[in-house]
């Protein structure tokens, strides 16, 4: 036998060895990746797909396309976003924009949830992408299905809207007799300047150019009741929470118009303090004015309930750094002690009123809306609530801190 045969076989055999376990390493790692639920693609530092999971190869044989039918599309990162349509869209555009920054190190982690819809069922996906470890340079996608989820997400808010309406229901009838009052006056006022048109169209009082005015005067009561009605369709209308930029001073406004004959048919005095120039905030109006609305209603039945003296509820508006606070302060009998969470249960209520379902709906709102609501007692006399919401400042000044 050669002599540099039998040296060299013990190094074949380990080069065979060393092969092998590079292959079953290999199929370990495919095994594992494709045991995963979410989908996973690893992508070269050139934002190519160079491999795949079984549940990604699953998603796009269900969608009917594979990795071939977009990799000629520009940037090339697309091939690893999920969109519906044959076109990407924003979403996906920005997706792409965010692998791409993770594959050159400008960010450690990109996420984003989108939905992405097929032919046989509406899907909503959670992606996210992380740099490959170590000195190979690329990413790994992956994308998990959170339909479930996002469902079980939808279902809680249109049952919170369904609360939020019987809310705004119940608070109505709380206000009822101050809002017929409301409506009485400007009702009696167009009845009134009627009658005097009356004369003065006709008769020894005759007197066209007076009666031009009269004509003027009933004319402004008629739209004033229709205003008074247009502000109630709005706070009861029903329907999915839809947001805008509108302004605090706005939402202000009509909630003070909505209260204010309340608190004076129980002989309490509103008082406003607030800075000249309010910010804009990002929500739902009448779901905000909603929260307000109980609020001041609140204090102003604890006030009358207890018969108390000092029958007066401040409203302060106070502009922090990105967030506006409302303060309702009252001087009625307090809160109990020990109950400040408690008063936030759903039907936790002090009067017979019922609107112990308002306080749960509102803090449900705030926290919705990405802000908070507390109570607390004041050390001499009543109860103060405190309301924040995000604003929405523009940020064109590049100034953060809002104008107080």
């Amino acid at each position: 036998m050669n002599t540099s045969d039998t040296k060299s076989a013990p190094h074949a055999i380990d080069q065979t060895d060393g092969f092998d376990r590079l292959v079953v390493s290999s199929h370990l790692h495919r095994s594992v990746l494709d045991a995963l639920p979410a989908q996973i693609a690893v992508l070269d530092q050139e934002a190519r797909i160079i491999a795949v999971n079984r549940a990604w190869r699953a998603f796009s044989a269900e969608q009917h396309c594979g990795e071939h039918d977009r990799k000629d599309l520009v940037p090339r990162t697309l091939a690893a976003c999920r969109w519906s349509g044959e076109h990407p869209d924003a979403t996906a555009l920005s997706t792409a924009r965010g692998i791409e920054d993770v594959i050159q190190r400008r960010r450690l982690c990109f996420s984003v949830e989108h939905p992405c819809h097929t032919a046989q069922r509406q899907c909503w996906l959670l992606m996210r992408a992380f740099p490959l470890q170590g000195e190979q340079e690329g990413a790994v996608v992956t994308y998990l299905d959170i339909t479930e989820r996002h469902q079980a997400e939808e279902e809680a808010r249109r049952a919170r809207d369904a609360l939020a309406q019987v809310a705004r229901l119940n608070a109505v009838g709380v206000l009822a007799s101050s809002l017929i009052h409301e409506l009485l006056q400007p009702l009696s006022s167009a009845s009134f300047y009627c009658s005097a048109a009356g004369q003065l169209a006709e008769g020894p009082a005759a007197n066209p150019e007076r009666l031009v005015e009269v004509i003027r005067r009933i004319d402004d009561q008629v739209h004033r009741a229709g205003d008074i009605m247009e502000r109630l369709r709005a706070f009861l209308r029903g329907r999915k929470m839809h947001r805008v930029r509108v302004p605090v001073g706005q939402i202000l406004k009509r909630a003070l118009d909505l209260v204010r004959w309340f608190a004076t048919d129980r002989q309490v005095k509103l008082d406003l303090f607030a800075p000249d120039r309010l910010p804009e905030i990002e929500s739902d109006p009448v779901q905000i004015e909603q929260v307000l609305v109980n609020l001041i209603c609140n204090a102003v039945q604890a006030i009358d309930t207890a018969g108390c003296a000092r029958r007066e509820v401040h409203i302060e508006v106070v502009a922090c750094q990105g967030e506006i606070e409302f303060v309702v302060r009252d001087t009625g009998p307090g809160l109990p002690p020990g109950r400040h969470a408690a008063i936030f249960d759903i039907f936790e209520s002090s009067n017979d009123s019922g609107l112990g379902l308002g306080l749960a709906i509102s803090r449900a709102i705030a926290e919705d809306h990405g802000g908070r609501l507390w109570a607390e007692s004041e050390p001499s006399e009543g109860a103060v609530f405190h309301l924040t919401l995000p604003t929405a400042w523009d940020d064109e000044s590049g100034d953060p801190t809002p104008p107080a």
